[in-house]
């Protein structure tokens, strides 16, 4: 076989997939650390990997986890049981006197997202590795690499003041591998678009081009997935986001508890990692990519400045549509029309503001909300206008909103302004809610029309991989040897493991009686202070 015939060798029917081990030792880029895992970080990534994939939201897979019993363990960095978030201020403390309640509770719930603390004590807990498994693992990070590499031999070409020739740079070993790269990533994440109709006449700017387009959907479609499910990747810089817009490097991710817009397990997330600002990282990121392509386009006789805006103006529009659309499916307004987009933005404004405050669970928020839409749907009632309901028929949806003991989806207490609020806005969504089924039902004739809570069904789960579930299942398998615990139990109990994948594998299904007892419920209060749990390091 020709070494440089790339379809033989690697031929795209094929439907190969690459392999990543992590956690099996030392490799040129463990910047010094020993390249081993532990069991609960794998245990994490394993069991967050393959709840994504049945949530819908586009992942890296976890084929295997293999623990090394009786055998190595590593000393790691974690939390004891007093490690707890530090304490906020009360409603009455005075140095909040001078703000009213509503203004009280929101700097309470921003200094909330902040309240973290750094390990306390060194732990020594079991190796294992996680296999993972992907179309390809190229990082955006990777072509920031070799296109960095690319500038600094433009600078020795042109003396550091003068640019060179592009014939110059398009026969330096920096530029071939740059070029090298992208080809790789659009081989591998994009064949029909970016690769088979370039390739044959190597045209480099065409597949460059077509690469950024790619990529832009589908990071934007993955950030959009994000905030849907409630999932928060902690720490998604342009080396932890795939080319092919991929969740991976499940470190310190957290699915929601209490919502607010930057919330995130990890210590050193800030604010630009929080819940709501991923859409604004994942187009950070798509900007380093395009700043990462434009040396192909201007090598092949592009214009860079010209691509660089194009490209940053679309994804503009592309990452806020992507958020938009996924706010408007989990309230059930997805009929299309601009009124209805219009109505569904000015819901969701109104809505964040109450789950902030209030501190909402996001899961369960969302969930009771599809279930209020089935009990009262349009498609059962067939009514459409506002003055068709009593006022008993909105104070039966905000009951049935608000569940039982375990599944009100807020952590505080409503006050009676939130509750009025929170009546006004249900009978408004419902109208909402109502007209957009009448209007997608007219607009498909005689074809049946799906009922707008089975598409809040399908976009709202039932089940996220909520950090205190994980908590449990790693410390039995792995108690941990620590100055706090010198003996602990031998560990080696996978039944929370087991019984978390068995719950992953159907998210948005009931489940059984014992899964939604245990599972559909807020988080323990203890659970969102303590360290490890609430937030990690």
């Amino acid at each position: 076989v020709d070494v440089d015939d790339y379809d033989a060798l690697y031929p795209h029917a094929a439907s190969r997939h690459e392999l990543q081990l992590k956690g099996a030792g030392r490799t040129p880029f463990c910047r010094g650390a020993d390249g081993r895992a532990v069991l609960r970080s794998s245990i994490r990534e394993f069991l967050a990997s393959e709840a994504m994939h049945a949530l819908g939201v586009s992942t890296t897979r976890a084929l295997s986890l293999v623990v090394s019993e009786e055998g190595d363990t590593s000393t790691r960095p974690w939390y004891s049981g007093s490690v707890k978030a530090r304490e906020l201020p009360k409603m009455d403390d005075p140095r909040l006197a001078q703000y009213d309640d509503r203004q009280k509770r929101e700097i309470i719930s921003q200094l909330a997202t902040q309240a973290k603390s750094d390990p306390d004590m060194m732990v020594e807990e079991k190796c294992a590795m996680t296999t993972r498994v992907a179309s390809s693992f190229v990082r955006i990070g990777h072509l920031d690499l070799f296109a960095r590499r690319v500038e600094m031999a433009q600078m020795k070409g042109g003396g550091g003041k003068k640019s060179p020739s592009k014939e110059y740079v398009k026969e330096t070993s920096q530029y071939r591998e740059l070029e090298d790269m992208m080809w790789h990533a659009c081989y591998r994440e994009y064949y029909r678009d970016a690769y088979a109709p370039y390739w044959e006449t190597r045209d480099a700017r065409g597949a460059a081009t077509a690469l950024m387009e790619g990529a832009m959907t589908r990071i934007a479609k993955m950030v959009g997935g994000w905030i849907r499910v409630g999932f928060v990747q902690g720490n998604f810089n342009a080396d932890n986001c795939l080319v092919g817009g991929r969740t991976m490097d499940y470190g310190p991710f957290g699915f929601l508890d209490v919502y607010h817009p930057l919330s995130a397990k990890w210590t050193g997330s800030g604010e630009h990692f929080g819940f709501m600002n991923q859409p604004n990282a994942g187009y950070a990121n798509f900007a380093v990519l395009v700043e990462s392509l434009l040396p192909v386009i201007d090598a092949n006789g592009g214009d860079s400045d010209v691509v660089r805006d194009e490209m940053l103006n679309k994804a503009q529009t592309i990452f806020t549509d992507a958020v938009d659309e996924v706010m408007r499916t989990k309230m059930g307004l997805d009929c299309g029309g601009d009124d209805s987009a219009k109505e569904a933005e000015e819901l969701w404004g109104e809505m964040e503001q109450l789950l902030k405050i209030a501190r909402g669970d996001w899961t369960l928020f969302w969930r009771q909300l599809t279930y209020v839409a089935a009990e009262y749907s349009p498609a059962k009632s067939g009514k459409e206008s506002a003055g068709s309901y009593t006022s008993d028929y909105y104070d039966g949806m905000l009951t049935m909103l608000l569940g039982d003991e375990d599944t009100n989806p807020f952590y505080d207490a409503l006050t009676t302004e939130n509750r009025a609020s929170l009546r006004a806005w249900i009978e408004r969504w419902h109208v909402a809610l109502a007209e957009c089924y009448r209007s997608a039902s007219e607009r498909s004739g005689d074809a049946p029309t799906s009922p707008p809570e089975e598409t809040m069904r399908r976009a709202n789960p039932k089940y996220t991989l909520r950090e205190w579930m994980l908590v449990e299942a790693y410390s039995k398998a792995d108690p941990g040897k620590s100055p706090m615990n010198p003996f602990p139990a031998k560990g080696g109990d996978y039944s929370g493991v087991h019984e978390l994948f068995e719950l992953c594998k159907d998210p948005y299904a009931e489940g059984s009686a014992e899964q939604h007892r245990k599972y559909y419920r807020r988080a323990p209060d203890e659970s969102l202070r303590a360290g490890g749990t609430a937030f990690m390091s």
